[in-house]
């Protein structure tokens, strides 16, 4: 049922890229399945009829869908061969006849495909008659998608059609193909080059299919897996829909999974009811069961994230990154794999979960009382794990909500929070807050709390909180902690995780090149393994459905120039693995000599090991200008910690005329931005940046200081041509310097004051560095104003004492702002020191040259510095100092 519906609208893909052009079958198929317009004597929607042609296509490469056991649909050795698929309920003709549904289980996908756009009845009848043409002039063919968050608002006016201007390139899945761009340099205005841009990504969806393991392919839940990131990969940027005056503003992908997840939820309400005659599909047809609560959205939280990253303990500053990398890694997995077993427990296919995305996940259910129970079971299995694996530092929370097919619809002339899908995504946010409060159930324990703790070997070495298990070379730790510690080691040479069930530890040990995971997980063992040779080797553990799931967390090529390489390697793709900073050959030869005295007495990594955080602290030392044997600059670290503003009002109020569909696209591609690009963009130009965490609407990013101040530059211009331009959309970043040695949490919570102090600024949009708060437009003036600072130290000889001493004129100028009147003086007293400065240190100099030096210096640092920029140039002096002090 999920692949029927995931794929009902495979055709679009097909008939875009001329796929059957001539096929004599086409005009018996549009027969069988496009709506007739006995007026104009056409058939509409003909995409239905190439859906049922591309099975044929792709059938090969599929699992059993046409012959044998493929209930609730009929086989084909029930049916007969016909290329027709004549009879009613295959899996083929229920996917294709969504525009004229005639069976329960064809009104089953019609509804979901429906109800995932949002429409009401009256509206899709007129969709249901259109052609594939829009006002402007362009075609199915020629159309290139809209980008939401060009059209996101949060007051109630909406851009006009013809003020939307950007696209997404017709491309496969890449760091650089989630940007929009000028409509001019995408949407083609004939129709032999659009259709052809189609047909290269189909032969690259064809070719796709044929990478994933034949082994996984009887395993359905293994291979729909696969399936889901090929598909994602193919058809992100494929508008969903062109006719109608729809604006084609959601992928086909983001509509497949939408419709999917709700299809197999209606279906298997059904089921459990025994509604599945005649009866229901006229109910469905007629939509006089719409208000019937079918449908569970469930939602997971991981809660409890910082704590649980930036634990304490004896030994945790020696491993500190590979314990930061581990532990940001276990969250994702933690969320993973919570997801893996509320969807194990219920039945449902991994098309089911529809958003996962920075610790949250959301899951389209039955709304059956089965169901509900067995969701009870779950939350107390999954708190009870938590209690004892975290002692209540971390958990995931689970909520859910009841919905009907009503509740997802949009209605015109409402505003945006007042629709019926508005007041859904109220409900959720509500349940989930609630169970946030009421985490890992403790008000139920009457008093005994955590009553299984055996600190009989004390407390773990590296997270102080947890009891030791075991004693290893003088070290006693827990399982956990061993775990982060082995993420951290795999991460940097593994790239695939193998997620087996848990009886499975024994089958393991005859596999080579493996990394097991001493801790199960919800009932599940967790592997890493290497490349897609070794990957493959486990057929039999797919095929006996021991293996869960086969997962590619590969960061993007760092030798890939433009970002044009494709995410697709022939399995399930997770973008959970932020990039970490390598040791080099560099590293350990020419340039160690930037580290020498700063490391204590820890030895430098071994060449393709992580680096520490120490090392990371003096990337930004440069070679002295005076004495080459010498290295100048702070040895310090930069802690960036930022996130977008009012990301929950957005996604409230923001879009025009939400939609189920609109809402997974819009979280899919929010997260997109730090868990696709951000890794790539710290390959190719921040080598020195480490990912602590980035996904979702927040990120946590430690490196050398000043790389990190250019870096959050960066991203800011970046992340405003990810949202095209619109300044509604933006991000605050907090900035805190530390030198190496101090403790992980208390950077993490400087960082954490920072990005609160720029989030109080009015309007948000800002940064805050030094303790300085400025708005992100400032940024580039303080830049300016540094390079102007830092010629005036080479041609005039500023001593770093004379630098140092210019915040006394800061804050005179603060508090002239203030109303302090004799703060005023700030202006002769910098006159005075200036001139004073340029007479002791250049005395070699005439009278006119001194006088034109000291009106330069007090031009510069005085009016175009202090007075224009005011407490923000503290930051520009910050920066100058660091960058030329010895140590």
């Amino acid at each position: 049922m999920a692949l029927a519906a995931y794929l009902h609208d495979l055709g679009k893909f097909a008939e875009r890229a001329k796929v059957f052009y001539g096929d004599p079958r086409v005009d018996a198929h549009l027969t069988l399945y496009c709506p007739f317009h006995s007026e104009g004597r056409w058939f509409s929607h003909q995409h239905a009829a190439h859906t049922a042609l591309a099975f044929g296509e792709i059938e090969a490469h599929l699992p059993e869908t046409v012959q044998g056991d493929v209930s609730p649909f009929s086989g084909r050795k029930y049916a007969g061969d016909s290329d027709l698929g004549e009879a009613t309920d295959s899996l083929v003709n229920a996917a294709a006849a969504h525009h004229r549904p005639d069976t329960f289980l064809q009104w089953i996908i019609a509804t979901a495909d429906r109800v995932a756009s949002g429409f009401e009845r009256e509206e899709f009848e007129q969709y249901n008659h259109a052609a594939d043409k829009r006002a402007n002039g362009l075609n199915h063919y020629t159309s290139r998608q809209l980008t939401l968050f060009e059209q996101i608002r949060q007051n109630d006016t909406q851009p006009s059609d013809a003020a939307l201007v950007q696209r997404y390139a017709l491309r496969i899945l890449s760091p650089r193909s989630i940007f929009p761009k000028a409509a001019a340099q995408c949407e083609p205005h004939d129709d032999q080059a659009a259709q052809a841009e189609y047909r290269a990504l189909w032969d690259r969806f064809i070719a796709g299919l044929a990478q994933i393991p034949a082994s996984h392919r009887n395993n359905w839940p293994l291979w729909l897996d696969h399936f889901d990131s090929l598909w994602l990969a193919c058809t992100h940027a494929i508008p969903a829909a062109t006719a109608f005056g729809v604006r084609p503003e959601v992928s086909l992908y983001d509509h497949s999974r939408a419709a999917a997840s709700l299809a197999v939820a209606l279906w298997r309400w059904h089921e459990a009811t025994a509604r599945t005659g005649a009866e229901a599909a006229t109910a469905l047809r007629t939509r006089s069961d719409f208000d019937e609560q079918k449908f569970l959205l469930i939602q997971g939280d991981f809660f409890g994230i910082q704590d649980f990253i930036f634990a304490t303990g004896g030994e945790s500053r020696k491993h500190a990154a590979k314990l930061l990398r581990g532990r940001s890694f276990q969250v994702s997995i933690f969320t993973e794999l919570a997801a893996l077993r509320v969807l194990d427990e219920l039945g449902l296919p991994p098309t089911s979960q529809i958003i996962n995305a920075a610790g949250k996940f959301m899951i389209v259910a039955p709304n059956t009382e089965d169901v509900c129970e067995r969701l009870q079971r779950l939350r107390a299995e999954l708190d009870d794990w938590f209690s004892a694996h975290t002692f209540g530092q971390a958990g995931v929370g689970l909520a859910w909500t009841a919905a009907s097919c009503a509740d997802f619809l949009r209605r015109k002339g409402e505003r945006n929070d007042s629709t019926p899908f508005s007041k859904l995504m109220t409900r959720l946010h509500q349940q989930l807050e609630i169970a946030k409060h009421q985490r890992l159930n403790l008000c139920a324990l009457g008093g005994r709390v955590f009553s299984t703790a055996d600190f009989t070997l004390g407390p773990c070495a590296y997270n102080g909180r947890l009891p030791a298990d075991r004693t290893i070379d003088g070290v006693a730790s827990c399982a956990l902690s061993r775990d982060q510690k082995a993420i951290g080691e795999s991460l940097v040479k593994l790239d695939r995780i193998l997620v087996l069930r848990d009886q499975s530890r024994d089958a393991l040990r005859e596999h080579r090149n493996l990394r097991v995971l001493e801790t199960d997980l919800f009932g599940h063992v967790v592997a890493f393994t290497a490349d897609a040779d070794s990957t493959g080797r486990f057929g039999e553990l797919a095929s006996s459905r021991t293996l869960r799931r086969c997962w590619d967390f590969s960061l993007p090529i760092a030798n890939d120039v433009d970002g044009s390489t494709p995410l697709w390697n022939g399995f399930a793709r997770r973008f959970i693995s932020g990039y970490v900073p390598i040791t080099g050959p560099d590293d350990v030869g020419p340039l160690r000599e930037r580290y020498a005295g700063l490391l204590g007495d820890e030895p430098i990594p071994e060449v393709g090991d992580l680096k520490t955080l120490d090392m990371l602290a003096c990337e930004d030392r440069q070679p002295s200008d005076a004495d080459t044997g010498r290295w100048q600059g702070v040895a310090s670290l930069g802690v960036l910690k930022g996130d977008i503003d009012n990301l929950g009002e957005l996604f409230r109020t923001g879009l025009k005329q939400p939609t189920f569909a609109k809402m997974a696209a819009l979280s899919r591609q929010v997260n997109g931005f730090f868990a696709i690009y951000l890794p790539w963009l710290l390959a190719r130009e921040f080598r020195n940046v480490y990912t602590v965490f980035a996904g979702g609407d927040d990120f946590f990013l430690i490196g050398p200081w000043r790389s990190v101040q250019r870096l959050a530059s960066r991203l800011r211009d970046e992340f405003g041509a990810y949202v095209a331009g619109n300044p509604e959309i933006h991000f605050s970043a907090g900035i805190a310097t530390q030198k190496p040695g101090a403790p992980i949490f208390s950077i993490a919570e400087l960082a954490e004051d920072a990005l609160s102090a720029a989030k109080q600024r009015d309007g948000k949009d800002a940064i805050t560095c030094f303790g300085e708060t400025v708005a992100w437009r400032t940024w580039p003036e303080l830049e300016a104003a540094l390079a102007r600072l830092e010629s005036l130290r080479s041609e005039m000889a500023l001593s770093t004492g004379f630098v140092y001493g210019l915040q006394q004129f800061i804050d005179m100028r603060r508090d002239e702002k203030n109303g302090k009147a004799e703060a005023a003086m700030w202006r002769p007293r910098l006159a005075y020191r200036t001139r004073r400065f340029v007479v002791d240190k250049r005395r070699g100099l005439g009278e006119d040259e001194r006088r034109l030096h000291t009106t330069r210096i007090v031009q510069d640092i005085g009016s175009t510095g202090i007075e224009t920029l005011g407490p923000a140039y503290r930051i520009v002096l910050f920066n100058h100092l660091y960058q030329f002090r010895d140590r």
